[in-house]
């Protein structure tokens, strides 16, 4: 590779000059030579017997790639083992040529390659280059930045490129932008002063809906200064850059009010107490926001007129402005949304799982199932999270974003060996090993970065589309990966595991958000309760009147609570509050609180046999005080069992 030789810049290009220092001397040359190892440029080494070259695909170089795909695309592991076509007769040259480009140019366009090589996204080949310097020649321009990104759509149709995609364009268009901030020497501070924040300037991380943050929408200028002021101390606090948007539109809804409510408001004088109040009847009839916005919003304006008191952010502002904690409404607390175990029963079935479209998908899905976790951390894995307890149990540690702390909790079997699975399948694309347990399938060549959750989420739509996921009446069901922490929730409540042990395998702030898998299990219990007393029979198997609506009902329910507590039995439920001693111990069938219901019917069957050789055998040792009580027992069980009978018999369909 040759180096860029010393040329003075052109009279009056300070771009020039910036350019010539901002570009190193890898990048320089006019053909930027493919590097087999570098794998933002190559996947390897290309796999055609003899070639040295790096391959585009996973297997072919830039040339015999081309080749392969003129000569009807045959199976390219055979094409690769068997073709005698060096890479040296292809008339294809693998590198990114940038000849016959003015020299200004050239750095443009070798900046931008520097610019995505170091931010490694994206992989790029030679065809996506190339391309590019295809249409920069043919356009003649002396700077990508001649024209705007509107004229640049215009031209290159016209010169064979797409216009709004393609890679070739996209580069363009990613070049043309790091270009115009290197001309106006963009950093953070510059941003910060931009109406329009990019959360790649500002050192966040974009995602592919939220690049950028805007304040133009906020028509008062004195409004909007405070705003972006605002913005800019929580983003220095550590928030993230999508909190700084959520605060960003609550605000400019705020501002949108006084605009079309209140116009006379043309300073921070203008916030009365009773502009606010007039706020929070306007913002809680608003139609378009349901309640948990509407209460973010006004927590995002009660913390902005705080922080605006404290620190003197809007001079004029009166002391009375400001929202207090009991004006908000209150936040709507919907039940959890688990899924059902019939759909359950789809999602973790093993066949099923094996469609989904890829290895890692597939353990990611598991161990999100397995153990509640939040889908984005377990995106943001590291490659080795399981910690041995003392038993030899394997746990997990990671880290809870939302609790801002790490966080330990036990793995089932199958999440351990789905775990371990996703490291042996890592170990044959990445045998250097790798940072993330779930890394990005795509544009990732050093495996730094954590599975995408944009990802995971449209894989898991498309995954329930092709297996049918349907409920009981066959209609189809749709879930999201969220839903399986409810799941894991309600059922370990449901199994009894109590709520404070929950509490920290979920990683919830505070016992209430648990008290809602509670809320659930107390529902389901209940409504099994109140069908149970409908059939119940006493000792004597008499039924026993209840109503569900009565007085008693409520203290009835919590007695049969606290005494499942204190005592299992295996043939029905104590009737007795456990705060008194029981004075039929282990004799429940002579106890006037006994209770059963057909469920016990073949327990209390085979009772019966085995008490008919407890008679036989006391009568034999002339044991006949013994004798008696079996026989109270007998009796009893005669009568249990023929009103329980009869009980299910009416219950059974069309009365058999």
């Amino acid at each position: 590779m040759t180096a860029l030789p010393v040329l003075a810049p052109a009279a009056g290009s300070a771009l020039l000059e910036k350019l010539m220092v901002a570009v190193r001397a890898e990048f320089t040359a006019e053909l930027i030579h493919i590097d087999p190892e570098n794998p933002v440029f190559a996947r390897g080494r290309c796999q055609v017997v003899g070639c040295q070259r790096g391959a585009w695909t996973r297997l072919l170089c830039n040339g015999h790639y081309g080749r392969w795909h003129t000569t009807g695309r045959p199976d390219i592991r055979q094409y690769a083992a068997t073709t005698g076509l060096f890479a040296d007769s292809s008339d294809r040259i693998d590198a990114f040529d940038l000849r016959g480009l003015p020299l200004q140019v050239r750095l443009e366009v070798a900046y931008s390659i520097q610019c995505r090589h170091d931010e490694r996204t994206v992989r790029l080949i030679p065809t996506m280059i190339n391309r590019l310097v295809e249409l920069l020649a043919a356009t003649r321009v002396t700077s990508l930045l001649d024209h705007d990104l509107p004229r640049w759509r215009v031209l290159a149709p016209q010169h064979g490129l797409v216009a709004t995609g393609g890679r070739a364009m996209g580069q363009l268009r990613y070049g043309w932008r790091h270009l115009r901030d290197l001309a106006e020497d963009t950093n953070a501070e510059t941003e910060f002063a931009r109406d329009v924040w990019r959360a790649a300037v500002l050192g966040a991380r974009p995602s592919p809906k939220l690049t950028e943050v805007r304040f133009d929408h906020i028509p008062q200028p004195w409004l909007r200064q405070c705003v972006k002021r605002a913005c800019r101390y929580r983003l220095g606090a550590g928030k993230a850059f999508g909190s700084i948007s959520i605060d960003e539109r609550a605000l400019r809804w705020f501002a949108t009010f006084l605009a079309g409510q209140h116009p006379e408001v043309t300073g921070p004088a203008g916030i009365t107490r009773n502009v606010l109040e007039h706020y929070l009847s306007w913002i809680t009839a608003a139609p378009r926001l349901g309640g948990n916005t509407t209460n973010s919003y006004l927590v995002v304006l009660r913390s902005f007129l705080q922080a605006c008191h404290r620190h003197g952010w809007m001079p004029g502002l009166p002391p009375q402005a400001a929202l207090y904690i009991d004006e908000l409404p209150p936040r709507p607390h919907p039940l959890p949304r688990f899924i059902p175990e019939y759909v359950m029963a789809q999602l973790e079935d093993p066949e099923l799982l094996d469609k989904l479209p890829d290895e890692t998908t597939r353990h990611l899905m598991v161990l999100i199932q397995e153990t509640g976790l939040r889908a984005n951390d377990a995106c943001a894995l590291v490659f080795n999270p399981i910690i041995v307890d003392s038993a030899g149990w394997p746990c997990l540690k990671f880290h809870n974003t939302k609790m801002a702390c790490e966080q330990l909790i036990p793995l089932s079997q199958r999440a351990a060996d789905a775990v371990r699975a996703q490291q042996d399948h890592l170990h044959s694309r990445w045998p250097g090993g790798c940072l993330r347990l779930f890394p990005s399938p795509h544009s990732n060549p050093d495996a730094t970065r954590g599975f995408s959750y944009a990802t995971l989420r449209k894989r898991l739509t498309d995954w329930q589309e092709n297996i049918g996921l349907h409920d009981e009446t066959g209609q189809h069901v749709s879930v999201t990966a969220h839903q399986f922490r409810h799941t894991l929730g309600t059922r370990l409540i449901n199994a009894g595991v109590p709520q404070h042990v929950v509490q920290k395998m979920l990683g919830h702030a505070s016992p209430q958000m648990t008290a809602r898998y509670a809320t659930i299990h107390d529902a389901t219990v209940r409504a099994a309760f109140d069908d149970y007393q409908q059939h119940r029979v006493n000792v004597h198997g008499q039924p026993l009147p209840f109503d569900p609506d009565g007085p008693s009902a409520d203290a009835e329910w919590i007695k049969h609570n606290l005494a499942r507590v204190q005592a299992s039995l295996p043939n029905g439920y104590c009737g007795r509050p456990p705060q008194q001693d029981c004075p039929h111990p282990n004799a429940c069938l002579t106890c006037p609180d006994f209770q059963t219901t057909p469920t016990f019917l073949p327990i209390h069957r085979r009772q019966r046999d085995d008490t008919f050789e407890l008679i036989e055998l006391a009568e034999q040792r002339g044991n006949t005080r013994l004798a008696t009580n079996h026989r109270q027992v007998l009796d009893n069980l005669d009568n249990v069992i023929t009103a329980l009978e009869h009980i299910d018999e009416q219950e059974a369909p069309d009365g058999n």
